[in-house]
């Protein structure tokens, strides 16, 4: 089976939605050898910035030698981007060996109980601990899917634990408030990992306090126990100090905003975390990986002139966050060029962009879960009274976006899948651009 056939069959498995629970994941698990088990592993939920962290920590370690796994989601362009060894994508032929390897085992199970067929998420997640095992990494950087508690991550049994920020999101599955949804995200604090965390709200902090005493971790939390000092943003990216149990000043990454300097510190934290368990990061090596981390899709300047700037914040509070960060930079009012998936508070998300629109332009991703255009921008003219225009097809609304800018320049956002189709048309369109005439 060609790597193409494999991946549209995975994708397939998508029509059986989302399961949460740990009771077909790990006995699919148990069936293939239970992998997990041979990880040392860092696990990471939140709301936002997770993926980040995720990142910020993997190059650290690789910083200092050691051969790490990635594990994230969902990807951009290409399924392999979720299943990463030191940065590296997995091999398409291995997806493909472990992908039939393991279709046989799920079959097994369904075939057994209907209630036992896995969804995409399950599945992907076994394939991605098993080639981890065989592979011989020497620890792993995973984030959750979703929640935490029941998400399929959660067989893990992590060095450190991670809690980013926190907000309302999947509220149909992780609760209709921020206690309920940190409850949700507090359950991955298991065994003697202790717990970082960049939440600041009462009541989110209440309820991890709790889960971390339950579990007798320590929990160490932004602005008392770790954080960052005179962060300094641009277009280029950030700069800022970190204090924690180490002091480091001028640290550099090319991500940019201040939110992005709190991820980076937190997997500082979680790098001060492994030195209590043998894994002891110079200051140099965590230098060298917070500068050379990339995250592509995340407030990503592609181009400055003109401006263009690439955002897969989904979620009310994320966007507010670019939204925040686009007009420190000075480089509000813009054209957006909005989509955004059928479960997201959509509505919350066009007012958070509206008062720094000159333009908005409403199209959507060419993936199911995606609110149609039309659809979108009724609610959207609800929340925004400037300039709109509504594209079905997603690569003719960037093209527009970019063609005719209102105010200062063009940000895509709305949805990651969104982001992905603007990255592979962004170079295509570059490709053109700089392919020689034929004469």
């Amino acid at each position: 089976m060609a790597y193409e056939d494999l991946t549209r069959w995975m994708f397939n498995l998508e029509r059986f939605g989302i399961k949460l629970g740990l009771e077909n994941v790990t006995e699919f698990l148990s069936r293939i050898g239970n992998p997990q088990n041979d990880l040392r592993s860092v696990h990471v939920t939140g709301t936002n910035g997770k993926g980040s962290v995720c990142a910020f920590a993997s190059e650290m370690l690789q910083q200092h030698g050691l051969k790490v796994g990635l594990y994230t989601s969902p990807h951009l362009v290409d399924f392999r981007e979720r299943i990463k060894i030191n940065g590296e994508e997995i091999p398409e032929d291995e997806v493909v060996r472990l992908g039939l390897e393991l279709k046989t085992h799920m079959e097994s199970m369904a075939s057994e109980d209907d209630e036992k067929q896995l969804t995409f998420f399950e599945f992907t997640t076994g394939l991605a601990f098993k080639y981890f095992s065989e592979q011989k990494v020497d620890i792993v950087v995973a984030e959750v899917g979703m929640g935490g508690r029941l998400d399929a991550t959660n067989v893990l049994n992590p060095d450190v634990a991670v809690i980013t920020r926190i907000g309302l999101e999947h509220t149909n599955y992780l609760g209709s408030s921020i206690a309920q949804i940190a409850r949700e995200k507090a359950g991955i604090i298991k065994g003697e990992a202790n717990v970082i965390t960049c939440e600041r709200r009462d009541e989110a902090l209440a309820v991890i306090r709790i889960a971390c005493e339950k579990k007798g971790v320590k929990l160490k939390m932004i602005d008392s126990d770790f954080g960052i000092d005179n962060a300094r943003q641009s277009l280029n990216g950030t700069h800022f100090d970190y204090k924690g149990e180490r002091t480091l000043i001028d640290l550099e990454t090319r991500l940019i905003g201040e939110y992005q300097a709190e991820n980076a510190s937190a997997a500082i934290a979680v790098i001060e975390e492994l030195s209590r368990r043998g894994i002891i990061v110079s200051d140099q090596e965590i230098r060298k990986g917070v500068e050379r981390t990339r995250w592509p899709g995340r407030l990503d300047v592609v181009s400055q002139n003109p401006l263009v700037v690439f955002d897969g914040s989904h979620n009310p509070d994320g966007v507010r966050t670019t939204v925040r960060v686009l007009g420190d930079l000075n480089v509000t009012p813009l054209t957006y060029v909005l989509g955004c998936m059928d479960d997201k508070d959509v509505r919350e998300i066009a007012r958070s962009i509206a008062p720094s629109a000159s333009k908005i332009i409403c199209t959507h991703a060419k993936y199911k879960r995606a609110l149609p255009a039309g659809k979108l921008a009724t609610v959207v003219k609800e929340e925004f009274t400037g300039r709109m225009e509504t594209y079905e097809d997603s690569a003719q609304a960037f093209r527009r976006g970019i063609e005719d800018i209102a105010g200062k320049g063009t940000c895509v956002i709305g949805s990651l899948y969104l982001v992905g189709e603007a990255i592979q048309w962004w170079e295509r369109e570059m490709a053109e651009k700089t392919e020689p005439h034929k004469v």
